[in-house]
């Protein structure tokens, strides 16, 4: 799955920008019209490449966004397709979303596939502070590569919250759990020094501690995000994003 354009692939809380693949709720912004590419590559390994394009399309009655994620090299790919909608009631924004993924493993298999939802809900518990959860995959689809044999899709369930405390500053926190993997928490900081500028600087925990550090520009409805994580053992991993809003 795609993560987030906000660093540490803290999204759960984070109203202010969508990533596709993430809480649908977050889908609850003032641009009326998005669009956006994004690339993740980690380790500096180029078999290990994701790429995503989206588009989102806001207004009072019900948000929707589109996303479609490529993930693999010659010999194993995954491909992602999702719709998601949100709608605002008062405090509450509540999304749902549909994706569809496919696994190609070679002339033999060719391309499997199944559905599976995404839910989530977010809460302005105060005007500077909120509060989301979100789950993707929670009925644990599988994918039927032959008769005998399935591949478990990733499942996990999250929560987070987003306190701005002061104008232009987000302070993150987020925990995620998998039935079959372990938690991981994390958190960042963001902080927009100046109107063009977004300096962020976060962790996270996932069997070892992670770094990250990331820069946003942001120059009328134009964005461009950067952000970097450090793993002690594996190394680098890259993730840049371009985007486009409208309002």
């Amino acid at each position: 799955m795609a993560v987030s354009a906000h660093l540490a692939n803290i999204q759960t809380a984070r109203t202010d920008d969508w990533t596709a693949f993430q809480n649908p709720a977050c889908l609850d912004q003032q641009e009326r019209f998005q669009i956006s590419a994004q690339y993740e590559n980690k380790y500096l390994l180029s078999s290990l490449n994701t790429a995503l394009i989206q588009f989102g399309y806001c207004n009072p009655y019900v948000n929707v966004g589109i996303g479609y994620c490529f993930y693999g090299y010659s010999k194993y790919q995954e491909m992602q397709v999702g719709l998601s909608l949100s709608r605002r009631f008062g405090r509450f924004t509540l999304g749902v979303g549909a994706n569809y993924q496919t696994i190609y493993a070679g002339d033999n298999l060719k391309y499997k596939g199944t559905f599976f939802p995404l839910i989530g809900l977010t809460v302005d518990i105060t005007k500077n502070f909120t509060l989301g959860v979100f789950t993707s995959n929670p009925f644990m689809q599988k994918i039927r590569i032959t008769d005998d044999e399935k591949k478990a899709l990733p499942a996990f369930y999250s929560i987070g919250t987003d306190y701005r405390f002061y104008k232009g500053f987000h302070w993150s926190v987020q925990g995620d759990y998998g039935p079959t993997t372990t938690w991981k928490v994390a958190t960042s900081v963001e902080w927009q020094c100046v109107e063009t500028v977004n300096l962020k600087i976060g962790a996270y925990y996932y069997n070892r501690l992670v770094g990250c550090l990331g820069v946003g520009l942001r120059f009328g409805g134009l964005n461009l995000d950067t952000n970097l994580e450090v793993d002690p053992r594996l190394g680098l991993s890259l993730q840049v994003r371009i985007g486009y809003k409208i309002l």
